[in-house]
């Protein structure tokens, strides 16, 4: 994996293994700041980028690349291992907001049957305070 950007004591990394996959950053950004002379590192699981910062005296780029490498290994074969749990969470949270929609759409029907027709005018702004 080539380094996206390179300045003095600073390199900006970038893994597809990483998007949407924010305990995969908490990992990396662990194994990462156990390397001496890292003084910084950011992941963003939105982005997939990798931001370090190091001390150029005391840690080399080679050996930040190599533990980078080794992290991401690691990252990898955790989101391969538990790819279902994933899954099922996304599925139990549809649930939960298609039982609210639902739940919404029935207290709205129920308002415009018994609010009389200039009341019935107020329920976007009814049903808007309630949220």
């Amino acid at each position: 994996m080539a380094p996206l950007s390179v300045l003095p004591g600073r390199i900006r990394f970038e893994a597809s293994c990483l998007i949407a996959n924010g305990g995969g950053c908490d990992l990396l950004e662990r194994n990462i700041l156990a390397l001496q002379g890292v003084s910084e590192i950011t992941s963003s699981p939105r982005t997939g980028r990798v931001l370090v910062r190091f001390d150029e005296g005391i840690v080399s780029r080679s050996e930040i690349e190599a533990r980078l490498e080794q992290a991401l290994r690691a990252v990898r074969e955790l989101k391969d291992a538990a790819p279902e749990h994933s899954t099922s969470r996304r599925s139990s949270t549809a649930r939960g907001e298609s039982s609210q929609g639902i739940g919404h759409f029935v207290m709205e029907m129920a308002l415009h049957a018994f609010l009389p027709a200039p009341l019935d005018l107020l329920l976007p702004a009814a049903t808007a305070l309630r949220r």
